[in-house]
């Protein structure tokens, strides 16, 4: 579920808009309740990397329209219904995904430090953003979710090219998959047979031009690369 820090974010956010921010915070509370039991729904029905993409795009366009609203081009309800799409989309992705993805990347021996490691650092996010935040809406005002957006966006791109779908394979399944995706190197297969005919072409060629230097020397019309001193 979406963590304390954002809903006291979400306070700051609807100050302003509307006449009791806390009213609007419980709704907001509400609806992560309900997103939270359908993620639970097709979370074995969809890919992981489906629903990261799903969630990172569905909250990227919600932060483009609260930013939007908030610059007056909008009435500022739509504000208040892109924080409520934004929560849905996070409750169904980016909320419960990566934790089962961080489970079923490593090795069992190695589930334990990788979940404390992703904990750990979630949480220390979490109170950046908490305490930043308040300086944010204040000096940024209806520019305040575009780094969000721009975080979602990087989001995005990673899950589409770099993460690997882990749902129903195993680590090594992963690990080979990885390997073959990001690989670099090129393997070239030789054929014997070109290969030998491309020597003796080769050798041919440095023959006749060995020929052609050897005549050239004897006719004086070598060319040294320096001018002769009679």
């Amino acid at each position: 579920m979406v963590s304390t820090p954002f809903f006291t974010i979400l306070t700051f956010f609807f100050d302003g808009i509307i006449d009791d921010p806390l009213v609007a915070t419980s709704f907001v509370s509400g609806v992560n309740v309900v997103a939270t039991y359908v993620a639970l729904l097709i979370m074995d029905r969809t890919g992981r990397k489906t629903l990261i993409l799903w969630s990172s795009a569905g909250m990227f366009l919600s932060c483009v329209v609260v930013v939007v609203a908030l610059l007056g081009l909008i009435n500022n309800r739509f504000a208040i219904l892109a924080v409520i799409t934004f929560v849905s989309f996070f409750e169904i992705g980016l909320g419960p995904v990566p934790w089962l993805i961080v489970a079923e990347m490593f090795d069992g021996k190695y589930v334990a430090m990788a979940m404390s490691i992703s904990s750990q650092l979630n949480w220390v996010c979490n109170s950046i953003i908490s305490m930043v935040f308040p300086y944010m809406n204040t000096y940024m005002g209806p520019y305040s979710f575009i780094p969000f957006a721009v975080v979602l966006a990087c989001t995005f791109m990673f899950t589409l090219f770099v993460l690997p779908e882990t749902q129903g394979k195993t680590p090594d399944d992963l690990a080979a998959e990885m390997s073959r995706t990001n690989s670099q190197s090129m393997v070239y297969e030789i054929n014997e047979e070109e290969a030998g005919a491309i020597n003796l072409e080769w050798k041919k060629a440095m023959d006749q031009l060995k020929e052609e230097e050897q005549t050239q020397m004897k006719d004086g019309t070598f060319d040294y690369g320096f001018k002769p001193i009679n």
